[in-house]
């Protein structure tokens, strides 16, 4: 939402409309991305004059109860955008051009350690299977793939991506697609 000073404010409110907002993070250069399956933790891309686009975590509880400050969850010479956690909150995918070009990646949470390329001829806009079994991306054309994975305890194995359907039209400051819980 718009504060008074024009900022614009991520907020939390209880669904069922009562209680009162709570400010999340007040910050311009930020956009928001999505909780951790938790819901302990705001994922958000936020802009650095010097480091382009970067990923930070928005702790949302913490056991004694007071503010927790944002932690930088990536942040590089290259542009890092559209986080997204996985099923078991264990691993983002996002893309970034550290490639020369976009392509998805993921990272394991937290400490954003264990980076493996999921993409191999570009990719942005990843989403989890609900299983997390693939991630799906849209390539640089448009077409939607596909890209087995198997996650260990402190690892991931990437399959080989297929194509699954498309092209379709590219959006690219927005999500135009999303996945059923069955992945079908």
């Amino acid at each position: 939402r718009n504060s008074a000073k024009g900022d614009t404010d991520i907020v939390r409110k209880p669904s069922n409309g009562t209680g009162s907002e709570e400010t999340v993070l007040a910050d311009d250069a930020t956009t928001p991305s999505g909780l951790s399956p938790d819901g302990r933790f705001l994922m958000y891309s936020r802009v650095d004059l010097k480091t382009g686009s970067d990923l930070w975590v928005q702790p949302l509880a913490s056991d004694s109860g007071k503010k927790l400050e944002p932690q930088s969850f990536l942040q590089t010479p290259f542009n890092e955008d559209r986080p997204r956690f996985s099923p078991d909150g264990k691993w983002v995918a996002y893309q970034s051009n550290e490639s020369g070009r976009l392509e998805i990646y993921v990272a394991r949470f937290p400490g954003g350690g264990g980076t493996r390329q999921i993409s191999l001829a570009g990719g942005r806009a990843a989403r989890w299977r609900s299983d997390g079994k693939e991630i799906y991306y849209m390539a640089l054309d448009g077409t939607i793939m596909a890209a087995p994975v198997n996650i260990k305890t402190d690892s991931i194995e990437v399959g080989e991506a297929r194509r699954l359907f498309g092209p379709v039209a590219i959006y690219l400051n927005t999500y135009r697609y999303d996945v059923s819980a069955d992945g079908q």
